[in-house]
């Protein structure tokens, strides 16, 4: 156990880690399941969150084959974060790398509907949808929420690469920004309507995420001009929802938030 977070072991030598906030929702997420007993909604639960890790794989591993280096993903109540250093800036790599997440969680979302499909016919009527069918609705609104073009979600990300071939990237950054800071507006208004403070959380989070890096982004693009740096020397988060750019591997999102405010 490190940083908070329980390991859970490696996957293409990536380690892949538990925070200890996500015991507090597990209980939270149990409930997202009709199911007969207890045990049925603990794998449930487990499964939401093993899809999130298989979503970040997906980045990862894609990511991993286009030379950057993955230091971890870490599980957290609110989604998941693969850091990752040295990610691909070129739009058609950024792009691969930002659609691999969503393909994971499609291509789950198939499985898992398809087979509840085939066990809910033969099962008597007013029986509870299958395990694996809800599973398959969880992973489907995982890869719709994902491919919202909210930067820097990956929609987003897809959305600011598409714009950079011709814009440049902190132009397009900028824009992606833009057009993020509306969904986020949008998450906020609808959670506090609905109630559903967790919307309103990930979009005030996805706001800072997206303002931080196009900062950082802005920086590079100066110093790139007056001091010799050189592109790909920052890191990254990826995750559903928020992925941020940052000034190196061991920051925070909070190291960041504090940068925004701070200049």
């Amino acid at each position: 156990m490190s940083k908070n977070s329980i390991f859970l072991g490696k996957v293409s030598g990536i380690p892949i880690r538990a925070h200890l906030l996500l015991l507090i929702a597990l209980p939270f997420v149990m409930t997202w399941f009709e199911a007969p007993n207890f045990f049925m909604r603990l794998i449930g639960a487990v499964g939401v969150f093993a899809s999130v890790a298989l979503h970040e794989l997906g980045h990862s591993i894609v990511a991993q084959k286009k030379g950057s280096y993955i230091q971890e993903i870490v599980l957290y109540p609110f989604g998941g974060a693969a850091k990752i250093a040295n990610i691909p800036e070129t739009p058609k790599d950024e792009i691969h790398v930002a659609l691999a997440g969503p393909a994971v969680s499609l291509i789950l979302a198939v499985i898992g509907l398809f087979t509840g499909i085939l066990i809910f016919i033969n099962q008597p009527e007013g029986t509870p949808a299958p395990l694996s069918f809800q599973l398959g609705i969880v992973n489907l609104g995982l890869f719709l929420f994902n491919m919202l073009p909210a930067f820097p979600m990956d929609g987003g990300r897809v959305l600011r690469a598409s714009l950079s071939r011709k814009k440049g990237r902190m132009v397009a950054t900028r824009t992606a920004a833009t057009v993020g800071k509306y969904f986020c507006i949008a998450f906020v208004i609808i959670g506090l309507l609905s109630l559903h403070f967790i919307l309103a959380f990930i979009g005030v989070y996805i706001f800072f995420a997206g303002q931080t890096e196009y900062r950082y982004v802005l920086k590079e693009h100066q110093a790139s001009h007056y001091s010799g740096f050189q592109q790909n020397q920052m890191g990254v988060e990826v995750s559903p929802p928020p992925y941020a750019n940052g000034g190196g591997t061991n920051r925070t999102m909070m190291d960041r938030l504090k940068d925004l405010f701070r200049d």
